[in-house]
């Protein structure tokens, strides 16, 4: 059993929300796409692929074979010509990111609901300018994907178009596979690097150790419980990670697990 690395690409086709909690009215996005939300976007294109009419048992049973031969590297904003622009940075909110405000209406006269106003944040698919007189860009996103020996049937080709995110319902979150290239030569297992001495992805936090440093968060989302029937949701079992970013001291090694969360080696 070998692990291939590869350059991933996308070009965002429009707006991305990819939820980071509610703060007041306001429904955050997280500035990446994590390895969970490909982890899900990767098996349901898969599933309607191979089975049409998928069952709950068939979002199951492709669902552990994703996970089981991928890892996930997280995807971060870069531009057309490759260049990565990172959530740290300090134009990066002013230039990708922006908000919709919408409402629930009442049944009777078509007003506006009391209390539903609301707002969802969102990466924009063309970046702003910072400078007078430029123009907006298309917005990619880029990063590492790992796949064991010849990953899942179709794998290459259901990465050609894939939609993630919320709000997929008015048309968000759709994406078009820009670039797919081997990096290296194979691994026995996946081992993912900081890059300028920052992580990539959330990071297991461990108190007995200093070797990364950073803001901690409980990494926590809803997940499908198909213990006890279709439809019904839980909230996932929180892990207390190192948020993407984390300065590193020279010489960390890691490895890649589940969801892309990366654990320490040294």
């Amino acid at each position: 059993m070998s692990w291939q690395r590869y350059d991933l690409g996308f070009r965002l086709l429009s707006p991305l929300h990819v939820g980071a909690g509610r703060v007041g009215n306001l429904q955050r996005t997280r500035r990446y796409v994590h390895g969970k939300a490909m982890w899900a976007a990767l098996t349901a294109r898969l599933t309607r692929s191979a089975s049409g009419r998928a069952s709950a048992a068939d979002y199951v049973r492709v669902g552990a074979q994703v996970k089981q031969t991928f890892r996930f590297g997280y995807l971060f904003v870069a531009s057309e010509c490759g260049k990565q622009h990172w959530p740290w940075e300090e134009d990066f909110d002013y230039r990708f990111l922006s908000s919709y405000a919408s409402t629930a209406l009442t049944a009777d006269n078509a007003g506006a609901e009391m209390g539903a106003l609301h707002e969802t944040e969102f990466i924009g698919n063309f970046s702003r300018p910072v400078e007078t007189g430029g123009h907006p860009e298309p917005v990619h996103l880029a990063g590492d994907l790992w796949v064991c020996d010849d990953g899942v049937p179709g794998w290459q080709d259901a990465l050609r178009s894939i939609i993630m995110g919320g709000e997929r319902g008015y048309g968000w979150g759709r994406l078009e596979r820009t670039r797919l290239a081997k990096k290296e030569l194979p691994t026995e297992e996946p081992l993912p690097s900081p890059v300028d001495g920052r992580t990539l992805a959330h990071v297991t936090a461990c108190p007995t150790s200093d070797r990364v440093r950073g803001p901690v968060e409980a990494l926590v989302g809803w997940e499908r419980d198909n213990d006890s029937g279709a439809g019904v949701w839980r909230v996932s079992r929180h892990a207390l990670c190192y948020a993407p970013g984390a300065t590193v001291v020279a010489g960390t090694r890691f490895r890649i697990g589940e969801d892309g969360i990366w654990e320490c080696l040294t």
